[in-house]
């Protein structure tokens, strides 16, 4: 097995994960991943990562979720753990303390500041500390992560893609880790495919095939069909319409929001304005 193969699942290993052997069903497992995405991404705002780190943060959780079950490790001291870790890895590197106040900030609004020198900050530093370890362990130090992101740079590129279909298709990239479990199902570039191809259908523009007669989607991963980008596609709309009104808003806000940077950033020449968070969610609610 390639070493990148062993991070992607059946649909029968995604069914059988230790969260579902300890009583959680399929909705309620999900539902505690797409709450510690989106403490992960809370977090990560607040310790002012790249919106990269905070991508990688995500992957790390879902995927050790898959050795690990909610019912022992709670989802926010392993998001915690998650996205210590990846600030490392993406060498952003945030202090110890300051996680710690900031995952406490997030969780605790209205208390006062944790003591540096109280037996709580000792505990909360042991405990962060540990679950990073666990987090590597799990990993087996495997921490290098390809996202689909910068494949949906580069497909937009090869399709000469308008700035908004650009814009909307990056945007469903972070959506995509947020609320799906794609990553664990599917190769950065399938995924990339995907976010165009959806992007396409609300926007109502077709990409014509190339000079060979070959879909553009062959140039990007000669395994994707258009069967499974419309299998991938009600996927996401049955996930969607069952996400929590407030979650689906607040994420919506968050990528929307991060998507003019990143991808400039990632040295797309695009200037792309902000697509409204409301109409989006106004077209995924019609969908």
């Amino acid at each position: 097995m390639a070493a990148d193969e062993k991070w992607y699942f059946t649909k029968e290993q995604l069914a059988n994960t230790p969260s579902r052997k300890c009583a959680y069903d399929a909705d309620k497992e999900l539902s505690c991943r797409q709450q510690a995405a989106n403490f992960i991404q809370d977090m990560g705002q607040r310790l002012q990562v790249t919106q990269l780190c905070i991508n990688t943060a995500i992957v790390y959780m879902h995927r050790f979720y898959m050795f690990h079950s909610f019912s022992r490790f709670h989802r926010n001291a392993i998001a915690s753990a998650a996205l210590f870790l990846a600030a490392k890895v993406e060498e952003q590197p945030r202090k110890l303390e300051h996680v710690i106040k900031v995952a406490q900030i997030c969780l605790h609004r209205e208390q006062p500041p944790m003591d540096i020198k109280s037996e709580a900050y000792a505990e909360h530093s042991h405990d962060l500390v540990m679950n990073e370890n666990i987090l590597l362990q799990t990993l087996g130090f495997d921490v290098a992560i390809d996202h689909p992101h910068t494949h949906v740079v580069k497909c937009c590129h090869l399709v000469k893609a308008s700035k908004d279909l650009a814009q909307t298709s990056y945007f469903m990239a972070s959506n995509s880790l947020h609320l799906t479990t794609m990553c664990l199902q599917y190769k950065p570039t399938v995924v990339a495919c995907f976010c165009i191809h959806l992007a396409c259908k609300w926007s109502n523009w077709e990409i014509p095939q190339s000079n060979e007669g070959r879909p553009w989607f062959w140039y990007v991963d000669r395994s994707v069909t258009q069967e499974l980008l419309e299998q991938l596609t009600d996927e996401f709309l049955v996930i969607f319409e069952k996400c929590p009104s407030r979650l689906k808003k607040k994420i919506i806000s968050i990528s929307s929001n991060q998507n003019q940077s990143q991808i400039q950033s990632q040295n797309l020449m695009l200037t792309i304005p902000v697509v409204s968070a409301v109409f989006i969610f106004n077209i995924l609610i019609n969908c």
